[in-house]
């Protein structure tokens, strides 16, 4: 039983080592498929065209199609066929990779055209084509004009930046092959030149015929334009090329989007040239290149005041031309452009910004009470007490960073708090408080002013008391007399009593 156990997980482990070691293979082998014909471009075929060559990937699931480019600008679909005659898989012998061999054949019988044949690999995500220009028959052939074969592909459709006088383009060329025969016929080509204003990608203008200098070798075309001689202002265009053989038979069109820039651009940089600590500095750049829908990429930095530069922050972009920071430190900064057109053409712009100091705006509270500056206060000499200049007011750089210092009678007794309590004095005479509040700029401010402690006026406060109390118990005294003396009065005039005289004991006459 544990025999049976041992051997299924040795082969569950082979398995699994197994697939990994083929995932890794297929992973380190993986390459761009490639696809390419043992016929040269140009070749001429009639009745048979016989075409063979080599794949890197396997070709199970293809197309392979003959088009008709006979006229300059329009293909036709003649044949097409979804496989191939022959594939056989091999072993590279220079690299052990497996590859495969093709073979193909068309029957072109009465067919005369300057064709193109093309193989796609229909199993890729992205169509991925392979081609091969040929000659079929006797009849509508012309030259074929072709980007230059040493340019990659993803370069071909590129757009082309020119930023002097010169226009400089390179093509490849193929021509019928009858022509081919005479070593003289590659020097008799003729280019057409053609341009046009394209700021948007479209002529905005008719195509304008260019005069050009042409230069032919081995089926390599160079072509050199004056931008200044033909008056090509700095702009975007589209220039279209057309060659012409010994029999002025025209080949396609190859239309390029270029750009000349040949100036740098206008740049102004305007901003506020003095503010105050922690107030914004506002920065707005001008761009001109001189044509429509030009672009030019602004790197900023800034010079601090020590000199040290930075790069500016995401934050504080605003836009492509705008620029906004807050200065933490008073002195002069730089602010600095660097522009850069399409041309590549560089101008540096920068602007300086003075920025001034705030000093600090005490507010000095005493039991919630704003103390001015030259002011008296009393203070209980029994009791605590606490003087708060926290709430004292700078910028908001140097809000957090304000330093406090206390001086008691001309001598320094306190630095680093913000408020002073009483249990911080030792001595118990003390006539005046001062409070200084510094910045990280070292600038200051100064509030003074002039304690007395409450016993000082204990004696006169209790005979104020005394003479109050006393005047008090008098003028209660006599509002109790006056209203007795009232009551009296009511009381007897309301008895209902005849009040009898005595008689006088003298006889009567």
């Amino acid at each position: 039983m544990l025999g049976k156990i041992k051997t299924a997980h040795s082969l569950v482990l082979f398995l699994i080592l197994n697939v990994f070691s083929i995932a890794v293979t297929a992973t380190d082998t993986t390459t761009d498929p490639e696809i390419s014909f043992d016929q040269v471009d140009g070749i001429h075929a009639v009745s048979i065209l016989n075409l063979s060559g080599e794949s890197t990937v396997p070709l199970t699931s293809v197309e392979i199609t003959v088009w008709n480019i006979s006229q300059p600008d329009q293909w036709s679909l003649l044949i097409t066929s979804p496989f191939l005659d022959q594939v056989v898989p091999f072993t590279d012998s220079g690299t052990d990779l497996t590859m495969w061999s093709w073979e193909h054949s068309f029957n072109m019988e009465s067919i005369d055209c300057t064709c193109y044949i093309e193989i796609s690999l229909l199993e890729q995500t992205d169509l991925i084509s392979f081609g091969l220009i040929a000659y079929i028959g006797d009849e509508y052939h012309r030259p074929v004009l072709r980007h230059a074969l040493d340019i990659e592909e993803s370069q071909m459709y590129a757009t082309k930046i020119f930023n002097d006088y010169s226009l400089e383009l390179t093509f490849n060329f193929l021509l019928p092959p009858l022509e081919i025969q005479s070593p003289e016929t590659s020097e008799l080509i003729l280019s057409n030149v053609r341009i046009c204003p394209a700021p948007f990608g479209i002529c905005s203008e008719s195509y304008t015929n260019l005069d050009s200098t042409d230069i032919t070798s081995d089926n390599l075309l160079a072509i050199e334009v004056d931008a200044d001689a033909q008056s090509i202002q700095d702009g975007y265009y589209l220039l279209q090329v057309q060659i012409q053989d010994v029999y002025l038979t025209f080949s396609n069109n190859i239309t390029q989007f270029v750009v000349v820039d040949q100036s740098k651009p206008v740049v102004n940089l305007s901003a506020i040239d003095e503010v105050n600590e922690s107030q914004p500095i506002v920065v707005d750049i001008d761009v001109d290149d001189g044509y429509e829908g030009s672009t030019y990429t602004i790197t900023w930095s800034i010079t601090e005041p020590d000199g040290t530069p930075r790069a500016v922050l995401e934050s504080e972009i605003l836009d492509d031309n705008r620029l906004v920071f807050k200065p933490t430190k008073a002195g002069e900064y730089r602010v600095n452009a660097l522009v850069r057109d399409t041309g590549g053409h560089l101008v540096t712009v920068n602007h300086n910004v003075s920025v001034s100091n705030v000093i600090p705006i005490i507010e000095l509270r005493f039991d919630g009470f704003l103390v001015e500056n030259g002011s008296t206060i009393n203070v209980p000499s029994s009791e605590n007490w606490t003087f708060s200049a926290n709430t004292s007011i700078d910028t908001s750089n140097d809000q957090d960073f304000l330093e406090y210092t206390w001086f008691v009678d001309g001598k320094t007794l306190l630095s680093g708090k913000s408020y002073l309590e009483s249990d911080d004095l030792q001595q118990t005479n003390y006539r005046e408080i001062r409070v200084q509040v510094t910045d990280d700029d070292g600038e200051s401010s100064e509030l003074t002013f002039q304690v007395i402690q409450q016993e000082e006026q204990l004696s006169d406060s209790n005979t104020g008391s005394i003479l109050a109390s006393t005047v008090s118990i008098l003028f209660i005294s006599a509002i109790a007399v006056l209203f007795y003396m009232r009551q009296r009065r009511q009381s007897d005039s309301n008895t209902g009593f005849a009040k009898w005289t005595e008689r006088s004991q003298e006889p009567k006459n």
